[in-house]
């Protein structure tokens, strides 16, 4: 697999000339002349020629000359070193790992492991491997080399995170990485389904082979979604992704000792809250724990920071420039969670946000934008640079949000149409249950369907959102985004009783108390940790079929040639260059002592 290989190898033919100095100097050698000396007297007279000095020059001579020419022809025939850095127009094969929290099920990225290994170690010998580790983003783990050990050795360090499922990502990765080269690609994944569901860009280039190779998934899992202190209490939210009824210990654990457990009964595909009385310290942390001994490890541990700590910051941007009417629900809703502490709101309008210092808008844990009427060109860069930089907006459109002012803020386009849309007696309905901003209208007594609404804007369908609610018409109601680094959830009416009912509906409170608890989950510095997507516990998974058929395919431009890469190759090295140096020098010094030995 190593070592020097010939550009031109036909050249080396010319290393048999090396023979003519060789024959030469055997057909040349001179014989020394006996001479008879009548008289000891008479050989100080004779001239004395030192042999060894001479047989030992004639010797370099010699080896000068046959260097010369042996180094002449190599470097006519352009070596290169085939080692284990590889051409960047070699061969590839590129192996992508899912490294997501869906592959942290007993035994999975074990499997993961050993399927990625006998994929470098059967791939062509003419190819280099490089191997790629993906969740919500791919990285290179290692850059493409004919080493396999070196493959070997970082699957032995690769393990997986919290992160969630983008299969885009990784091809996208994987394409930059290929080029217009000759490649083929194995992905090793769980095959989970919502890791098309993603909001990102990617495909492979047309001609490049796929092998996916599942490790399989998960039977059922249980998942820990949440878990917080209530005064006593710990309330610890759960969701069943099984087809079958669950139950699940759930504990608490204070310095390694367990002070608070119970047994969790979940409907098949159901959630529930768990209430845990315990007696908890006011400084430290807690954890709390679910024993899910066959699904995903990942989901199954919450911890509390147990210091009494002041509620989440939160900030209500407004247009009304005196603040009486706008945000006035939402801030009324928000500031009962938790008897008052859970959030800390400050109610803002446009003029007073663009006054705020980049450390005073980066300490705020989310935002929600019910007004931009009042936004100069300072605020709305504050607000998209937080947006942009991992910050958690909600955009409620009503009357006093101007879309040209939102497209500012966001900084991504949001398909709305120009006409506001009149549907009085129109109703929410939730697309997906599960996520956590509906868990509590589970219950018939907590449903949606009593939320009136008199106008919307309508908001086109796009991949790079996802539908949370829509409106009893079908247009969507509220949708989630990444933009950056950052997410964006937009209602698409009004949060102040302009254009709908809903602030004066119950079930406007928990609406807006679980939607500022989602953005704020995991972001407050005091309790700041990984956070699982709810999503990414969801074992559903596609077959290997759908999942080939997924990938989208891009144009690419012509392969290169074996003879290219080993051109590349050679003309990175360059050791013609030094073979003749080497031969000059030796024909410099060959001249040097032949000239003193005449």
């Amino acid at each position: 697999m190593f070592g020097i290989n010939f550009l031109s190898p036909l050249f080396l033919i010319g290393a048999i000339a090396a023979a003519i100095p060789i024959l030469l100097h055997l057909f040349h050698r001179k014989t020394e002349v006996v001479v008879d000396f009548p008289t000891v007297r008479l050989l100080a007279r004779a001239p004395v020629q030192q042999h060894r000095r001479r047989r030992l020059r004639e010797l370099v001579l010699l080896a000068l000359r046959v260097l010369a020419l042996v180094v002449l022809a190599l470097s006519f025939a352009r070596p290169y070193f085939a080692g284990a850095s590889a051409p960047e127009s070699a061969p590839l094969t590129v192996i992508a790992v899912d490294t997501s929290m869906s592959m942290t099920a007993p035994g999975q990225f074990d499997r993961a492991r050993q399927a990625a290994a006998r994929a470098a170690a059967s791939a062509p010998s003419s190819h280099a491997v490089t191997l790629l580790a993906f969740a919500d983003a791919a990285s290179v783990v290692v850059e493409p080399t004919r080493d396999r050990a070196a493959i070997d050795a970082a699957l032995a360090q690769l393990t997986p995170g919290t992160g969630g499922t983008r299969y885009r990502s990784a091809l996208a990765r994987a394409s930059e990485i290929i080029g217009a080269r000759e490649a083929s690609v194995t992905i090793v994944t769980d095959l989970q389904q919502v890791g098309w569901e993603s909001n990102d860009d990617g495909g492979l280039p047309e001609g490049v082979d796929v092998e996916v190779i599942s490790v399989g998934a998960p039977a059922g899992n249980v998942a820990l979604t949440s878990a917080s202190r209530q005064d006593g209490r710990v309330v610890a939210a759960l969701q069943n992704f099984s087809n079958v009824e669950t139950r699940t210990p759930v504990t608490v654990i204070v310095q390694g000792k367990e002070i608070a457990r119970t047994e969790a009964a979940l409907a098949a595909m159901g959630a529930a809250n768990v209430v845990l009385n315990a007696s908890l310290p006011n400084a430290g942390v807690a954890e709390v724990r679910i024993d899910d001994a066959r699904g995903y490890q990942g989901d199954n541990v919450k911890e509390i920071r147990l210091e009494v700590a002041a509620g989440s910051p939160v900030a209500i941007v407004v247009a009304d420039p005196t603040g009486a009417t706008g945000g006035l629900y939402l801030e009324r809703a928000l500031s009962v969670a938790g008897n008052g502490r859970e959030f800390d709101v400050d109610v803002r309008d446009g003029r007073d946000v663009g006054k705020w210092t980049a450390d005073e808008i980066a300490r705020m844990d989310a935002i929600f934008i019910v007004g931009t009427r009042t936004l100069d060109r300072s605020g709305r860069e504050l607000l998209r640079h937080y947006l942009t930089g991992g910050g958690r907006v909600l955009v409620a459109t009503g009357p006093e949000v101007d879309l040209g002012t939102l497209r500012d803020i966001v900084g991504v386009n949001l398909p709305f149409a120009d006409a506001i849309v009149k549907t009085p007696g129109a109703t929410m309905i939730a697309t997906d249950n599960r996520h956590p901003i509906f868990r509590p209208f589970l219950s018939p007594s907590g449903a949606l369907g009593d939320v009136q609404v008199q106008q919307h804007r309508r908001l086109m369908d796009q991949r790079d959102m996802t539908v949370l609610a829509r409106f009893s018409g079908g247009d969507p109601a509220l949708v989630e985004q990444s933009v950056g680094d950052g997410r964006l959830l937009v209602f698409t009416s009004d949060l102040d009783n302009a254009w709908s009912r809903f602030p004066l509906d119950p079930a406007f409170v928990p609406f807006a108390v679980e939607a500022a608890r989602y953005l704020t989950r995991g972001a407050s510095a005091a309790g700041r940790q990984e956070v699982v997507k709810i999503e990414e516990s969801n074992p559903a998974a596609v077959t290997v079929e759908e999942f080939t058929n997924a990938i989208e395919r891009t144009s690419r431009i012509a392969i290169p040639t074996t003879g290219n890469v080993a051109r590349e190759a050679e003309d990175r090295q360059r050791w013609w260059q030094i073979g003749l140096v080497v031969m000059l020098m030796a024909l410099a010094g060959e001249a040097l002592l032949g000239r003193r030995a005449t």
